[in-house]
């Protein structure tokens, strides 16, 4: 974690003396510090997902799966609405970070209405 905060640091260091010449180049570079620093992040996990490779062989399988592909939704939108954000379209980060919870909503829709199944079943009994 130390390593990391230092990479971000640095980046955002250079970051800040490169904006004053070419923005551009300053969002080019913390951008791909911010993809970087993720990947690094993912790879950290590797025993996380060891685990919860046996949760999704259970019965309860498909619920992991939903919830890793929602929190992986939100995670990358929310990624990309920072990215939007520092290169000063507020708008566009808006319509990603929008655009994202819509995908969560779609993404776990079919769990919910097995819930309100669930529900409607307990109830009429």
């Amino acid at each position: 974690m130390t390593g990391a905060a230092i990479c971000a640091l640095c980046a955002a260091a250079f970051g800040a003396l490169l904006k004053k010449t070419n923005r551009e180049l300053s969002l080019l570079l913390t951008a791909g510090a911010a993809a970087l620093l993720l990947l690094w992040a993912i790879e950290g996990l590797t025993p996380l997902f060891t685990q919860l490779e046996g949760l999704m062989r259970g019965e309860a399988g498909r619920f992991w799966k939903v919830m890793l592909k929602t929190v992986g939704i939100a995670l990358m939108g929310q990624f990309a609405g920072h990215i939007c954000k520092d290169a000063g379209e507020s708008a566009l980060a808006f319509t990603v970070e929008l655009s994202a919870r819509a995908a969560i909503l779609l993404a776990a829709f079919p769990l919910l209405t097995e819930l309100l199944g669930y529900i409607g079943e307990i109830l009429g009994s």
